[in-house]
């Protein structure tokens, strides 16, 4: 299977190099670095096929993509997003989710892409949440409802700079499924921008999964 992915994310190559040059990243940091195995298949980390958080605690998702790696013209945009409101980036970065999503996710059927919720304060502060806006691109593109089925029920301190441990244990009881979403039965595809560590797709993840979704998987335009 593993080999099968890297085939698929190597003949995607061309259309993203074709992609660039219409959509060109803002950016003077150079090509696009593309998420390739090796990895584990379980939540993407660089290196074996099943690293060893994963075997000692297998994650609640199925598994975990990322189309790029964190850096260069990907980690700028991101941040220009996130933290300098460049809403324009919107598109691009869905672009690149939509890279990840042919490669891993196109041939399931999905009955929602789901977006890693922001706490309401930090929403209203940001002025949007950057997952659900490259959720809702994909969304559209793909013929697939966008649902908010978590909500983030309690605030935590920033996850950047948290080593893996202290992550977790700032998520332990920070999502709740939403009250007007049924998850039971559906297979739903999680949606965020960056993976890191993992612990915000697993407390993620686990929620649904507790509620009775039927499959969860998760894809982020990069990996850290």
């Amino acid at each position: 299977m593993d080999r099968l992915w890297t085939a698929a994310a190597g003949a995607g190559r061309l259309a993203e190099e074709l992609l660039a040059l219409v959509f060109p990243p803002r950016s003077e940091e150079g090509p696009l670095r593309e998420h390739l195995p090796p990895f584990c298949r379980r939540c993407s980390a660089p290196g074996a096929l099943l690293c060893p958080r994963c075997r000692e605690s297998p994650p609640p998702f199925l598994w975990a993509r990322a189309s790029y790696r964190y850096s260069g013209a990907v980690k700028e945009a991101v941040l220009g997003l996130k933290y300098k409101r460049q809403i324009d980036r919107v598109p691009w970065l869905a672009d690149l989710l939509e890279t990840g999503f042919r490669t891993y996710a196109a041939s399931l059927r999905w009955d929602a892409l789901v977006p890693v919720p922001l706490h309401p304060v930090r929403e209203r502060s940001r002025g949007f949440n950057q997952a659900e806006e490259i959720a809702r691109v994909l969304g559209n593109r793909q013929g697939i409802p966008v649902r908010k089925a978590l909500r983030r029920v309690r605030p935590t301190s920033a996850q950047a700079g948290l080593p893996g441990i202290e992550r977790a244990r700032n998520l332990a009881g920070a999502f709740q499924p939403q009250r007007n979403f049924d998850p039971v039965g559906k297979h739903l595809l999680l949606i965020d921008d960056v993976i890191t560590t993992g612990a915000t797709a697993r407390e993620c993840a686990a929620r649904l999964w507790e509620n009775g979704a039927g499959t969860v998987c998760v894809l982020a335009v990069a990996r850290s």
